[in-house]
């Protein structure tokens, strides 16, 4: 019998797989899409395997050690998507596997337990019906006298079949004694299985859907009308229902005997999310997102690899989940820029999700009141563009006022915070009326940075080149890149001046502010710095949706899907903060996260308005946000984007180099830009090669960076990226990051 060789995938920056002999014991479970343990060096790792053949390679192949999974545990169209993505971003083989997978899968190999991470199993009773389903008219001779028995009899039918008893009892309300009288009459039996952990197992559903609107209906029509592998872009209003349309295309998938993947931007808005879903659709929905233990993840991971669980919902990362067959990807507020990878394999949730969606068949839903600019230029290709134009209810939207704060007179007590006197009585207005304020700020701490008033000297980061941030709680200096922090200087570190004054505004000394204008308030803030705990978002949006709170101050976190109708008055204290970046996606995230924000004021039957405070009154993304003109804001956007050309008129990649000292990062980028140059004369492509140049965030966590900017056609970008990828990697003392399709050049 001739040996068998696997070809495995190792979570390692390496391109090429490992190629390994396959012991004969492990030949039916050493399959593509398999983990298994293998060693490496002097110890072991685990991989995927990639492909079986008869090839002996020029060395000596060493044995797999273990393959724990009794089935493989990547599906065919997730390993094709990461050789895709391995193509596509330049990124090593080894690292696109990787991001698909939770950590506790990489674990050591000789600890990999084929069902759980840990050595505690918790068990858990199950209804699960059994047989062949009775037909109408038996059902009505069966459940003639017992009506609650057929209601969670038809309940587990549209749950898939079975459902935890627990469920069934504390979320449903069905006693019990109900599924105990099913088994006894042969129609469901329970039983005892693994119990997974389930962080949001206790979270009530949210309340079921109304009434699809005309404009939904039609909505949910083209999702289920788009061709196999197709989509839509659903631009939608705030306010005008797409969680409606997402659940309605979602319960057709289902039908379909189909699974589905839900993406939401923010770990913020997966406990509301998962109230939604869960309400429709019970436990069928698993969650995944880095907010979740190791074990949690993984077990939600093994539910939908069983098809236990069929509707998968998390951020970013949750666009790999293992759901088969796959009928449906949605990715809520498409626009959003978390969206995108920070590290290798940088890759784009949603060309990942057209990817996928293209390999399976599933159809794509991209959801936004302010679509992309990069989105709006793929309709027609296999995308439609869909409109849902007003909302709910014919509810209006908020009048968005623009408030000049160059000319209007400001709050003389609130110091160097930016408080109108607009805004002032606006606030005032609202909490005499007894409504709820949401108070936007894009910038957390207290103060922007700490300067000596005698030398001008301001207190940076000795690893990034950037001022520390001033926080009140937990008192001291921080940097927001790498973590850094230490306690606030006596005195000018400089020149010794005991006088210091704080520059800026952030959320802290925000919060101090209104806490002292209007002391019966009830304040809740929201950023980074009250979030970091495990359910800090759920506590905190629990509260206000409970009316627990009635201002809710905090960063861009408060602007995205909330969904408050309390909420009469929406303030946006700084709109200016990221306008004037040097980034050409600063208008166009401005106007998102303007328009977002005003889109959470009115959705009650009081409706609400919308305070705008800016330097810049006159600039193009606040005059459409406030008239809330996406298409309008396109269109001069897109204008101002041809000359000089940035996406999506032309396809980009930003070529970083780093290192530890300065000069040899800009060597090493100028030999990128010359080697970008080379390659594009000799294959004959129209590129544009810009730089080097220093990063406008030129140092960080102790590395210079230096960048190149390459652009032009999509397919000829593409063939230097792939190029780049052998030709530029290695070298740790200078480093070459590639970033194909930015969404920020900081």
């Amino acid at each position: 019998m001739s040996a068998s060789f696997a070809d495995v995938a190792l979570p390692l920056p390496v391109d090429s797989p490992y190629t390994y002999r396959v012991p004969e014991a492990l030949a039916g479970r050493a399959v593509p899409g398999a983990r298994v343990a293998v060693p490496l060096r002097r110890g072991e790792l685990v991989g995927i395997v990639l492909a079986r053949h008869d090839r002996a390679p020029e060395a000596v192949a060493r044995d797999l050690l273990d393959a724990p999974d009794a089935a493989p545990i990547l599906t065919d169209d997730l390993l094709r998507c990461a050789r895709w993505m391995a193509r596509y971003y330049g990124a090593p083989l080894g690292l696109a596997v990787r991001a698909m997978l939770p950590g506790p899968f990489w674990s050591r190999a000789r600890a990999a337990r084929p069902l759980r991470t840990d050595a505690a199993v918790r068990r858990e009773r199950v209804v699960a019906l059994t047989g062949e389903p009775p037909t109408l008219l038996e059902r009505e001779r069966i459940f003639a006298r017992a009506a609650r028995q057929r209601a969670l009899y038809e309940t587990l039918e549209a749950l898939g079949g079975r459902a935890p008893l627990r469920h069934l009892e504390r979320q449903l309300g069905f006693a019990g004694a109900l599924a105990h009288a099913l088994a006894a009459r042969g129609l469901a039996r329970l039983v005892d299985e693994e119990a997974s952990r389930d962080p949001f197992a206790g979270l009530a559903g949210a309340a079921p859907p109304a009434v699809p609107t005309p404009a939904q209906e039609a909505a949910v029509a083209a999702i289920a009308g788009a061709a196999p592998g197709h989509g839509v872009l659903l631009e939608g209003v705030t306010g005008s229902g797409k969680t409606l349309v997402y659940l309605e295309a979602v319960r057709a998938c289902l039908a379909r005997g189909e699974g589905a993947i839900v993406l939401v931007p923010e770990i913020a808005l997966t406990p509301q999310t998962v109230q939604r879903f869960r309400g429709a659709f019970g436990d069928q929905v698993a969650v995944l997102h880095s907010g979740l233990s190791d074990g949690e993840r993984a077990d939600a991971w093994r539910l939908l690899a069983r098809g236990e669980r069929r509707v998968a919902v998390g951020a970013r990362s949750a666009v790999f989940a293992p759901v088969a067959p796959l009928g449906l990807v949605v990715l809520d507020e498409e626009h959003e820029a978390s969206y995108k990878n920070g590290e290798a394999p940088r890759y784009h949730a949603r060309e990942v999700a057209r990817v996928r969606a293209r390999l399976t068949g599933a159809r794509l839903v991209l959801g936004s009141a302010t679509p992309s600019l990069d989105s709006a230029a793929l309709v027609g290709d296999r995308l439609a563009h869909v409109r849902l134009p007003a909302r709910i209810g014919d509810r209006p939207l908020p009048p968005v006022e623009l408030v000049d704060l160059r000319r209007v007179p400001t709050v003389r007590e609130a110091g160097p915070v930016p408080w109108s006197v607009p805004l002032d009585a606006a606030v005032g207005a609202a909490l005499a009326a007894g409504d709820q304020v949401l108070l936007l700020l894009n910038r957390r701490g207290f103060a922007s940075f700490l300067q000596c008033g005698g030398c001008g000297a301001v207190a940076e980061c000795p690893h990034c080149s950037v001022a520390l941030t001033v926080h009140a709680t937990p008192a001291g200096l921080r940097c927001h890149h790498c973590g850094h922090a230490r306690p606030r200087p006596e005195a000018c570190t400089a020149c010794g001046q005991p006088m210091q004054a704080m520059r800026g505004v952030g959320t802290q000394q925000l919060e101090q502010w209104v806490a002292a204008r209007f002391p019966h308030a009830r304040l809740a803030r929201m950023d980074l710095d009250t979030t970091s705990g495990k359910w800090g978002h759920d506590r905190i949006l629990g509260a206000v949706a409970r009316g627990e709170a009635d201002i809710l101050l905090g960063t861009q976190m408060i602007a995205k899907g909330l969904d408050f109708p309390r909420v009469t008055l929406v303030g946006v204290v700084d709109a200016d903060a990221a306008l004037h970046l040097p980034d050409f996606r600063a208008a166009e995230r401005t106007f998102q996260l303007i328009a977002q924000v005003a889109g959470r004021a009115g959705r009650g039957e009081r409706g609400g308005r919308v305070l705008v405070q800016t330097r810049s009154p006159a600039h193009h993304a606040l005059v459409h946000a406030a008239r809330h003109d996406a298409p309008g804001f396109r269109a001069e956007e897109l204008a101002l984007r041809r000359s000089p050309p940035y996406p999506p008129a032309v396809a980009l990649v930003n070529l970083v180099a780093s290192a530890a000292d300065e000069l040899a990062a800009s060597r090493r980028a100028a030999e990128v830009a010359d080697w970008c140059a080379g390659f594009a004369a000799r294959a004959g492509l129209a590129l544009a090669v810009l730089g080097p140049a220093p990063c406008p965030l030129a140092r960080l966590k102790d590395r210079w960076r230096w960048h190149v900017l390459v652009r032009g056609a999509a397919a000829d970008v593409g063939r230097l990226v792939r190029s780049a990828a052998r030709r530029l990697a290695g070298g740790e003392a200078a480093r070459v990051t590639i970033d194909r399709d930015p969404v920020s050049l900081l």
